[in-house]
């Protein structure tokens, strides 16, 4: 008797598993920036991030091979893009976002720019689900 219960359960937990299997991908995730990484700032804008849809647009855009693999490994660019804000500019410069809630999500960027005059290199690294529609101000 107590076979013939666990069986339905056990399927039950087979449905619920496979479910789970089908939840939408994360529609945005900030990488950290690990310090060995090396993604040259000079010459960007806060306000414009590098937008890589693929591993050859990846390869142009980060040199160096060890920060490239490790991206790589991060980013599924069949569903999502990586979003690289990277500049120089004050240390107080900041960059906020805000993900709103709507269907596909919305996700919107904010620079805040800083007051001292001390330039420093600032590197934020986004991976964005496709269907995601996202915006600078």
């Amino acid at each position: 008797m107590t076979r013939l219960l666990m069986i339905p359960l056990v399927a039950l937990f087979g449905i619920l598993a496979r479910a789970d299997d089908k939840k939408p991908a994360a529609a945005f995730t900030e990488i950290a920036v690990e310090k060995g990484d090396k993604i040259e700032a000079k010459g960007g804008k806060a306000t414009e991030p590098v937008k890589i849809t693929s591993a050859a647009e990846l390869e142009k855009a980060v040199p160096d091979e060890t920060t490239r693999t490790r991206l790589a490994k991060l980013v599924d660019f069949k569903t999502h893009v990586l979003l690289v804000f990277a500049w120089q500019g004050s240390g107080q410069d900041k960059l906020e976002y805000t993900v709103l809630q709507s269907d596909p999500p919305q996700v919107e960027f904010t620079v805040s720019p800083g007051r001292t005059k001390d330039l420093r290199s600032h590197v934020h690294l986004f991976v964005v689900r496709s269907d995601v529609k996202w915006s600078v101000k």
